[in-house]
């Protein structure tokens, strides 16, 4: 996924405390990168067949414009909506409607200007559906705006009514009511926490259950789409105001709707970026099982918040993380290391490192796939971003042989050096990234500490030909001269612990013993001449 410096737990690595920040900054730069995240805001442009779209925020050619429509429903308000006034009152919020409707340059501010605002919110409470239904259309495209527009919704207390009616025996109003709060809660976390603390969550679930049931796929789509927002956003939302969504996203993923079925997706992703508490519930839920489902569907928009939330439940404990492995993760890799869209492989990638910075026998699970083989590829030839995360995945398993130095370890390393990894191990050591080069370093180092393991018997080490001819050494001596302390401190350490020379003494400069006292080479001694006389 993005983050600035995300606070939790990345899968322990190269160094624990380096490759916690190491780990969230790709978070951030996942979070960064990603441009298919659901949309905060939604502007809901639609039109009846029988309408006109009003362009350019103008006004038909016969009918009112802003200042007057609003002043027919403030002036509809005041006279507290007698009955003989209520079709003026709803032609004149439809036209304002039409207008806020518009696809270029809404007239957002000049509704706002006019006053027009806490009388549309007013009108929420009319029991006339129909005005309810126009009046929240309105209310749901000024929301759609900036943080200045959507607040002058919510400064009028708008987010009460709008939950109120929630539970319309009108789809219709439904609809457009929790579109509004959608918006209202994709604007900021402040505004995400008002919609929570009216009431909402019980509502929204139960409206969902409904239209699931009905097969309303319309309204549904936007339902879930609006409960996703509930749960976006950092700070993060408080879990004990959000758990009962769980068990019904996890219903919800078996809706075989490609829109639904993303909108739940990035709500699982959002909330598996809580904390570890949260994950466990997801996992324990059987969110993981839908997820990696639906890796494999072959729907773009669905697979991108799939990886991600699957992903992010991988950083959490060592249960949540076989949950993911047990739903048949590993299986539905392959396939998506070979897409043609960069921030997928990458995060496949993200998601490995994690699993290979788990257990022994989670690490040993990855070992008996295929799938070391193509991230060795994805390291050779790649975008930069899917290499470093590459690196991290192999740099895993070779942490895994200082962290228990035993053969069995020192074999999984054999393997990946039977795969090629040490030429573009070696390679990424030209990259002017300091963090990628002291990952690299490190990792290297692991490698060629379980090379002296494995070449005890033989009495050498069976990697150090082969790093040599990738130009590793040549590398390591061009790193002393790093302006990066850290860099050069690891690449002198690994020349003199594996690549160190004993240099022939010199016969004419080896000390001779001669008389009790030494001499040098076939120098005479002569007498020594004190260094003052008196």
């Amino acid at each position: 996924m993005s983050s600035n410096k995300i606070e939790r737990k990345f899968k322990a690595g190269i160094d624990k405390d380096d490759c916690r920040k190491n780990r969230a900054d790709a978070k951030v730069q996942l979070r960064k990168a990603s441009k298919e995240e659901g949309n905060m805001k939604r502007r809901n442009m639609t039109m009846p067949s029988a309408e006109i779209v009003v362009e350019e925020g103008q006004a038909t050619s016969d009918g009112p414009g802003v200042p007057e429509l609003s002043q027919i429903v403030i002036g509809f308000c005041q006279a507290n909506g007698p009955n003989e006034l209520a079709e003026q009152c709803l032609d004149a919020v439809v036209r304002l409607r039409k207008l806020l409707s518009c696809p270029n340059n809404p007239p957002i501010d000049e509704v706002i200007t006019t006053g027009a605002t806490p009388h549309l919110v007013m009108l929420l409470q009319h029991p006339m559906s129909k005005l309810q239904f126009e009046a929240a259309w309105c209310l749901t495209n000024i929301a759609s705006g900036n943080k200045d527009q959507c607040q002058a919704v919510v400064s009028h207390n708008a987010v009460p009514s709008l939950v109120a009616l929630i539970g319309s025996e009108s789809v219709e109003v439904s609809e457009q009511v929790v579109w509004a709060l959608g918006n209202i809660a994709g604007d900021c976390p402040r505004l995400r926490d008002h919609v929570l603390e009216h009431g909402a969550v019980p509502l929204f679930l139960a409206l969902v259950e409904r239209l699931a049931s009905d097969g309303r796929i319309s309204p549904l789509r936007n339902a879930v789409w609006a409960l996703s927002n509930l749960v976006r956003g950092k700070p993060h939302v408080a879990f004990d105001k959000v758990e009962a969504i769980v068990p019904v996203l996890v219903r919800l993923l078996s809706i075989d709707d490609g829109e639904v079925r993303a909108d739940v997706c990035w709500a699982f992703s959002y909330l598996a970026d809580c904390g570890n508490h949260v994950i466990d519930a997801l996992a324990r839920a059987g969110a993981a099982a839908g997820l990696v489902q639906l890796l494999s569907c072959g729907e773009p928009r669905v697979i991108t918040p799939a990886m991600r939330a699957a992903a992010n439940i991988l950083t959490g404990s060592d249960t949540s993380t076989q949950a993911v492995l047990d739903a048949g993760f590993l299986r539905a890799l392959p396939a998506l290391l070979m897409s043609p869209k960069m921030q997928l492989r990458k995060e496949v990638c993200w998601a490995l490192s994690n699993i290979t910075a788990g257990t022994p026998a989670q690490l040993d699970e990855v070992m008996r796939t295929g799938l070391l083989e193509l991230i060795v590829a994805r390291l050779d030839k790649d975008e930069f971003d899917v290499q470093k995360e590459a690196a991290w995945v192999l740099a895993n398993v070779m942490h895994g042989y200082q962290s228990d130095p035993t053969l069995h370890a020192a074999n999984r390393v054999r393997t990946l050096v039977q795969m090629g990894c040490i030429g573009p191990m070696v390679n990424m050591l030209d990259k002017n990234n300091p963090a990628t080069q002291k990952l690299v370093l490190d990792a290297l180092s692991n490698l060629l500490a379980a090379g002296d393991e494995l070449g005890k018997a033989k009495g050498e080490n069976e990697f150090t030909k082969a790093f040599d001819e990738a130009e590793g050494v040549d590398k390591l001596e061009a790193l002393q001269e790093h302006k990066n302390a850290d860099i050069y401190d690891k690449a002198v350490e690994i020349l003199e612990a594996h690549f160190g020379e004993e240099e022939d003494e010199d016969e004419n400069l080896a000390p001779n013993v001669s008389g009790g006292g030494f001499s040098f080479g076939n120098v005479a001694p002569q007498a020594v001449q004190p260094a003052f006389a008196f």
